[in-house]
Formats: structure tokens, sequence, C-alpha cells
């Protein structure tokens, strides 16, 4: 009986250690609140399921004797990918072990914190939405240069996120175009975003879709494309509430300035937005709307770091060198001026 407490009382430690790792790199690291108490509720489940086992556990407790104490943990792969699977396999070894106490229905339960576990490993794959410009494409206010190439001119000046958005073409001319750019993101580690078209981005394995407040709901949307990143347009504290208890990834915040680049845009919300959206939003949010590289400033005095332009970027005359330029300045506003 010892023994099959000793087991169990290491594997609670195994899980939570690997909880708090992915805990930690959440809060200070992704900065994701939704995903951190996520974690943190995972990890008080098990302590609070165990609890009436917590003297048992500590007596059978025998680190001294524990020859396997100095084994080397691989780490040659991921991290978080490390700490989710020794999470999965501990806690299938508690599962075992309380079967063996005759606890059948606690062991059903841990076995629902496992299969929690795996959705919370599936949700921390997906690709972490990057600080810095945030650009779109725009073949209208390009010059009359391809968008394949513009892309590529953006990739080379270090962006990172680029969305296609092309109002004015057929469904066939974006899908070939989104093919096209998919082959030559992924060789800059970027992601590839893909405007209003859940099936496109489907279909050329984007990383993700944005849609408008008079598109498809977001939760209909998730249902389409899975686990890939959904973007959410909004213009209003009520919106980006809104966001917030959906299953969106980041939210558009703007326009902020008055801006044609498309035909239905609303009214300028204005900076008042932006700055509501630092003070309250607890996911990642792009700041988007007008916004210019002399009016740059205006929104990283905010203390906001994610930001988002287009005609600035696709019409500038050399377009690798002017995202360069706006790119530095966003990452590296916020050491120079502290």
């Amino acid at each position: 009986m010892n023994s099959i407490f000793r087991i169990i009382d290491v594997n609670v430690n195994r899980v939570s250690e690997g909880l708090r790792v992915i805990e930690d790199v959440s809060r200070f690291t992704l900065n994701n609140q939704k995903k951190t108490e996520l974690v943190r509720n995972l990890r008080h489940s098990l302590r609070n399921n165990l609890k009436k086992f917590d003297k048992q556990l500590i007596n059978a407790r025998d680190v001294e004797s524990d020859f396997g104490i100095n084994l080397t943990l691989d780490t040659s792969h991921n991290s978080m990918q490390a700490n989710f699977k020794r999470i999965q396999e501990a806690l299938r070894s508690i599962e075992e072990s309380l079967k063996s106490l005759h606890e059948f229905s606690l062991s059903k339960e841990i076995e629902k914190l496992r299969f929690d576990s795996y959705s919370l490993e599936k949700l921390f794959s997906k690709k972490e939405l990057p600080f810095g410009l945030y650009c779109i494409t725009a073949s209208n206010l390009s010059n009359n240069r391809d968008t394949v190439s513009v892309v590529k001119a953006i990739l080379d000046g270090g962006c990172k996120i680029i969305q296609y958005r092309e109002k004015y073409k057929s469904l066939k001319e974006k899908f070939i175009e989104a093919e096209s750019i998919k082959k030559i993101i992924d060789d800059y580690e970027a992601l590839l975003i893909i405007n209003d078209h859940p099936e496109i981005a489907l279909a050329v394995d984007a990383d993700g879709v944005h849609i408008g407040q008079d598109d498809i709901p977001v939760e209909t949307v998730r249902k389409i494309i899975g686990n890939k990143i959904i973007g959410l347009s909004t213009h209003s504290s009520k919106q980006a509430l809104a966001a917030h208890n959906s299953t969106a990834d980041y939210i558009g915040v703007g326009p902020i300035f008055e801006t044609k680049t498309k035909d239905d845009v609303c009214k300028p919300v204005g900076i008042e937005y932006a700055e509501y959206a630092k003070n309250n939003c607890s996911i990642p949010f792009y700041a988007i709307g007008g916004i210019k590289e002399h009016s740059i400033e205006k929104i990283l005095n905010l203390g906001i770091k994610r930001i988002c332009l287009v005609s600035e970027i696709t019409s500038a005359i050399d377009i690798t060198k002017t995202v360069q330029r706006i790119n530095t300045k966003i990452l590296e506003y916020g050491v120079i001026h502290e």
C-alpha cells in the first residue's frame, strides 16, 4: 500500500511541476491570461482531487532511496512539449495507481484531467502572435506591383505576420495568390492570415483567418478552421468585450485614424480606443487604421507594440527598407524610452 502512495506522490509532483513550468511561460513569456488560467485550474484540480491523501502521500515520500533521482531528462525537443508529455504520462500512472486502491471514481476524475491536458497541449501548440509590424496586402495600393512580390519584400524586411486581404479579386484569384504566398512564407517563419475566407485558409494551410463584425461569427469560424488563429476586427469597447468572451485569438483595434484602404471601413474610433485596449485587453490586439510612419509614435507612446500598417507599406518605394525601419522602431521603442 505504501508503495502505491509513493508512486502517486511522485507523479503528483511531476504533474504539478510540469504545469508550473507551462504556467510561468504562459504568464511571463507569452503574457496570455486565458492560457495561464487554464493551466492553473488544471493544477489546482489535481491537488483538490487528491487532497484526502495528503498525509499518506507525504509519509510515503522517500527521496533519499530513490535511485532514479539523478537520471537525465531528455530535453532534445521543445520544452513545452516535453512538459506536456511528462504531465500526461504522470496522470496516467496516477489513474492506474488509484484503481489499485479501489478508488475507481477518483481514477475517472484524473482521467478527465489527462484529457484536459491533451486539449491544453493543442492550445499551446498554436503559433504565438508576434510583436511588431502586422502587414496587410492591398494590390490596388501597391503601385502596380504583383502581390506575391510585395509579400516577399515585406518578409525580407523582417515582418513576422502578414494578412492576405484583397477586396477586388475573384475567389479563384485569391486562392491562387494565397497558395503562392504560403509556399514562400514558411521559409521566413512568419504567419499567414487570410482575410474573410476560412475555406481558403484551410485550402492553403494558412495559419489563420481574420474576420469582421459582419462576417460569419467567431464560434462558427472556429468549427470550420479548428485550432488555427482567428482574428476579429473591433471598433468599440463593447465589441472588444464580446471578443474576450469568444474563442478569438486576437483583435484588431480601430480604425484609429481615417483610412481609405477599403470601401466598407467605419468611421475612425480615435486614439482613445487604442488606450482602452491597452489598459483592458488581456488577449493580443493590433492597432490598425490610417496609421502612418509619422503618426506611429502616438500609438507607441501608449505602450502598444503590435501595430498594423497597410498603404504605408504596400505603396512604399522600397518596401523592405520601410518595413525594417518601422518594425525596428516598434520593437525598440519601449527600450529606448524607458
